[in-house]
């Protein structure tokens, strides 16, 4: 085989340097001394090329002017390199050396400019440089296309970027893969998912194979617009078009399961993802840690925590903040304060983020001295407060009606050259209309958007509330009018807040008419909405808005809100029936919330997962079991996945109650279920029978799952341990308190018969003996005898249930 030839081997050397920009510039370096030989054209350009992808600018303005000659590959190199850095003045000038060449700019050149215009936020510019290309003889590519639409889909211009695709088959360039995926995460992103997946579906009847990038940002859409079932749908139909999910895929779906409350859900897909032989990563587990957080299972979070580390990854100021402020959240201020030091003990650099949370915390259960501290300490380690920690101290403030000092915070926290945000406003303004009325915040609200930070929908939804407390209507209606004309529309709790300022008033028909705006404009109607409405047809008047009127409306009351609100021909059908079963269920009305249910099935309207869920968590805490485990079944066969902590009640409740063998059948039931063994374990075994001394239950349910393939993993296992020593701890302290008293009923025995064996020795000295006397003393003596048995018997578990 001949050697490579010089310029082979000078490629090849490009080539292999090109992962490193230490390698690349001493490459370049001799390869423009001047005792070397020039290279041709060709390697100077793929060196140039080089030199681009690592932006090594000063570097390429070296090579580029010592080249002897540019053709116009190295212009066009040159201008995507700066149009990808945002630096269009500087591909200008390239641009216009290379008309001076006497070139003319190609496909790719023209390109580079709409990508680097929309990356500038130039969109105008860009719609220019696209419609120019033809009238200069350049054709537009599938590439050019995907950087205009990426442009407009990201500015929100979504009907323009429509009109762009639309078009492109007239300008004979077929859509690839990148378009398609462009387009359906800018739909996803614009709220609009079911667009993005007609759009998908067309493409795949027209022969497009839609690859990862293109699943995921149609997952990532229904994610983010809380779509779960649609996103699963989507997940579970990537294997039949040969694609498989990427651990992007599954942190997606992880993540928006556990927003939406939905983290066994999540965990089971953990599960998956692992057993798939992919690596979960730290957005991965800190995204269950939330979820975990969110849900209360303090303990389950702190698991996934080890669980994480223990796999070499670094939690980072996401997974600590989450972790704090859940602390926080649950008034535990002195463990996640504990927390904090273990950190800074282990060398994790603690930064502003976690701070914060904690600074936040602190503030929310009344602790400003505390937080003040905090935010001291905070400085001199040389972080800044941001808006988010003093918007915390003055919420604080404001919590403990230190008015006047969240004001000056406020001033002081401007006078640093920290922006104050709408939060830190909006934070004040409430105050202030709390203890003052509507007219009190006129002052500082025109501060505010005299500085340029123009109100959100929850400040102007503070004014709203207001106005509707003081029953001044019109001013709220008015007040929404104003906000419609700065571009701040309604949201659901401000349309609930009107809906209760008319109810307040009595005003039944404005309620109502408020409430189908409401439903018009796109909202569905949460437990807030429904029970404002209920509390007005039960006419219970403002004052006692302190019962809970889902405890005290009858069925009669129920009904006339249901016929009312169906009479309207609002799409809301299922929507009541599982609002009115999970509101009934929260205050134990088991019979009405079945009621419901019925009728919810009878209508031909199929429960969701929190309407079974719901009702299932009310028969629990009933102790009604049977009607629990009948509604397992049928949420099962529904195509849910009940909660472990349905199953946690009723195994621990069955077990408790003597039944172990139907507990033990509901339990082989779940395994069969997709699950997460560690969950289960952790969840019903640990939590809901060994903690709670169910020693025998607990080992023959483990038992049962290894017989199933599971084996505990070693962090199960050392939690395993560790509840079972302290049960032991438990025991032996109970056992040597037993033993106690069993010594103590010895000795009163003992004394007992040694009194009884007196008197019948005195009787037998004056002839009268008596057989009576004789039984007292035998039986004082078995007495004792079997106290000491028994005693002995606890402190070696013998015949111990």
């Amino acid at each position: 085989m001949p050697p490579p030839t010089p310029l082979a081997r000078l490629l090849a050397a490009i080539s292999a340097a090109a992962s490193s920009p230490a390698d690349l510039r001493r490459l370049s370096h001799r390869v423009l001394s001047p005792s070397a030989p020039l290279p041709p054209l060709r390697c100077l350009n793929t060196l140039l090329m080089a030199l681009a992808r690592h932006r090594m600018f000063p570097d390429m303005e070296s090579l580029a002017s010592r080249m002897p000659a540019r053709n116009l590959r190295t212009y066009t190199t040159l201008i995507n390199a700066y149009c990808l850095a945002g630096d269009i003045p500087a591909a200008k000038q390239h641009l216009t050396s290379l008309l001076h060449a006497g070139l003319a700019p190609d496909s790719y050149a023209y390109t580079s400019f709409v990508l680097g215009y929309c990356r500038a936020g130039m969109l105008t510019h860009a719609c220019r440089v696209f419609v120019l290309m033809p009238l200069r003889g350049c054709l537009r590519t599938a590439f050019t296309y995907t950087a205009l639409l990426h442009g407009l889909l990201g500015a929100g211009m979504v009907r323009e970027a429509m009109a762009v695709f639309v078009g492109m088959r007239a300008d004979s360039c077929a859509p690839d893969t990148h378009v398609y995926a462009t387009m359906v995460h800018g739909l996803c992103e614009a709220g609009r998912t079911e667009e993005a997946e007609v759009l998908l579906e067309e493409a795949m009847s027209n022969g497009f194979e839609p690859n990862i990038v293109v699943y995921n940002a149609l997952i990532d859409g229904y994610c983010n617009a809380g779509e779960m079932e649609h996103a699963l749908k989507v997940f579970e139909g990537m294997d039949g078009n040969r694609c498989s999910p990427n651990v992007r895929t599954y942190t997606e779906l992880i993540h928006g399961l556990c927003k939406s409350g939905k983290v066994e859900r999540a965990m089971v897909l953990f599960s998956r993802m692992v057993e798939a032989g992919l690596e979960p990563n730290v957005v991965t587990y800190t995204a269950l840690i939330q979820g975990q957080c969110n849900e209360g299972h303090l303990q389950c979070a702190f698991r996934l925590l080890h669980l994480m580390e223990t796999n070499g990854l670094v939690p980072n100021d996401w997974t600590f903040s989450v972790l704090i402020d859940a602390l926080c959240k649950r008034e535990k201020v002195e463990e996640a304060q504990l927390f904090l030091g273990s950190l800074v003990k282990k060398g994790v650099k603690v930064n502003e983020v976690v701070y914060t949370s904690l600074i936040d915390g602190l503030c929310k259960t009344g602790k400003i001295d505390a937080a003040d501290e905090l935010m001291q300490k905070m400085i001199s380690e040389g972080f800044v407060p941001d808006a988010h920690s003093y918007s915390s101290l003055i919420d604080g403030l404001c919590r403990q009606k230190k008015l006047s000092q969240a004001t000056l915070m406020l001033e002081d926290m401007m006078e640093k050259g920290i922006q104050a945000s709408p939060v830190t406003y909006t934070i004040i303004i409430d105050e202030l209309v709390r203890e003052v009325g509507s007219e009190g915040p006129k002052k500082i609200f025109d501060k505010m958007i005299a500085t340029g930070i123009n109100p959100d929908i929850v400040t102007y939804t503070v004014f709203v509330r207001s106005y509707c407390e003081e029953g001044r209507m019109e001013d709220a209606e008015s007040m929404i009018v104003q906000m419609v004309d700065r571009g701040v529309f309604p949201n659901l709790v401000t349309y609930n807040t009107l809906i209760r300022g008319y109810a307040n008033l009595g005003l039944v028909s404005q309620a109502f008419s408020t409430f189908e705006v409401m439903v018009g404009k796109g909202w569905k109607p949460n437990e807030d909405s429904y029970t404002v409405l209920l509390r007005l047809v039960v006419k219970k008047s403002s004052s006692d808005n302190s019962v809970d009127i889902w405890k005290i409306a009858d069925m009669k009351d129920l009904q006339v809100l249901l016929e009312d609100i169906t009479e309207r021909q609002l799409p809301l059908a299922a929507d009541i029936y599982s609002c009115f079963i999970r509101c009934l269920c929260r205050v134990d009305r088991l019979e009405e919330a079945k009621h419901f249910f019925m009728g919810m099935q009878n209508a031909n309207l199929t429960p969701s997962e929190d309407v079974y869920t719901s009702i299932i968590d009310c028969c629990c805490r009933l102790k009604i079991l049977t009607d629990a485990l009948t509604l397992l079944d049928s949420m099962t066969k529904s195509g849910y996945l009940p909660h472990l902590e349905s199953y946690r009640i009723i195994i621990s409740s069955l077990c408790e109650g003597g039944n172990f063998r139907t507990a033990k059948e509901v339990f082989g039931d779940l395994l069969l279920k997709e699950s997460n063994y560690d969950e289960i374990v952790w969840k019903i075994l640990i939590y809901g029978l060994l903690q709670k001394g169910s020693v025998a239950e607990f080992s023959s349910l483990l038992s049962v799952m290894k017989e199933h393939g599971y084996q505990p993993s070693n962090t199960i296992n050392a939690m395993i341990t560790g509840v079972q020593l302290n049960i032991v701890a438990f025991l032996c302290t109970v056992k040597q308190q037993i033993l106690m008293d069993y010594f103590h009923l010895w000795h009163q025995h003992r004394a007992q018969s040694s009194q009884a064996q007196y008197r019948h020795s005195s009787l037998r000295t004056r002839g009268h003996a008596s057989g009576q006397a004789h039984g007292h003393a035998d039986g004082h003596q078995a007495r004792a005898s079997r106290t000491i048995d028994e005693a002995w018997n606890i402190l070696f578990d013998r015949n111990m249930d």
